[in-house]
């Protein structure tokens, strides 16, 4: 009798082991299966920020970061196999994506956004003052700097656009505005001298004041002392 009772409790312990590692297995696939869908969503944001931008602006990455992202493309394919999410693949292809792809990203876009604004900053500087509607402006440079986070390119700020759509707006527009309004270099060099407080009223000559009245922009200037 009592060795019938040890069989059949070492056989109970052998299938509650056997349900223990089934219910364990189950959890972990369940887990595995949906880090692996998160990591492809959010990669697949990545390649659709990519391809806009490279798009709308001539983004382009360089030969470095397309050869690790089609690296990173052919990792994801091989985390299943036989329908299963292979656990160490996808904890490789994770530090692979969030410490090489995502820092280089955000490292290209930086280089690329700093040089690709410059000169719209420098218009808008120049333009902003002449412009009445100052909410446009101020809309204007908003969009402009919210194009700077490689992480929020995605966003639509107005509902619509996304920031890579809204920056590219801006840029064509206010080449439009400045197109508009026809200043001559010698205007825009005055107007810059203005914006950024280094005029002078030797620098006012008689072309410039029939453009200031002709735009009847005698308000808009005002003198002052240097100190």
């Amino acid at each position: 009798m009592l060795t019938d009772d040890l069989r059949y409790s070492i056989k109970r312990l052998k299938q509650l082991d056997k349900i223990e590692l089934a219910e364990h297995d189950a959890e972990l696939k369940i887990k595995n299966d949906k880090e692996f869908s998160i990591l492809v969503n959010e990669y697949a944001l990545s390649l659709k920020k990519v391809s806009l931008a490279s798009t709308e602006l001539e983004f382009f990455v360089t030969n470095e970061m397309i050869k690790l992202m089609s690296e990173v493309t052919d990792n994801l394919r091989n985390i299943i196999t036989s329908g299963v999410v292979d656990e160490d693949e996808l904890n490789v292809t994770k530090r692979k994506i969030t410490r090489k792809v995502t820092p280089g990203l955000t490292k290209e876009w930086k280089e690329f956004y700093e040089k690709k604004v410059t000169g719209v900053n420098g218009k808008l500087s120049t333009i902003g003052s002449l412009v009445s509607d100052k909410d446009k402006i101020s809309s204007m440079r908003m969009n402009i700097f919210n194009g700077s986070d490689w992480a929020t390119l995605l966003m639509k700020d107005n509902g619509v656009n996304t920031r890579i759509e809204l920056l590219k707006n801006c840029i064509v527009e206010v080449d439009e505005i400045e197109e508009s309004l026809d200043l001559s270099d010698e205007i825009k060099d005055f107007v810059i001298s203005v914006t950024s407080g280094k005029a002078k009223v030797i620098d006012i000559n008689d072309s410039i004041l029939e453009w200031i009245k002709k735009e009847n922009l005698e308000g808009k200037f005002v003198i002052k002392f240097r100190g």
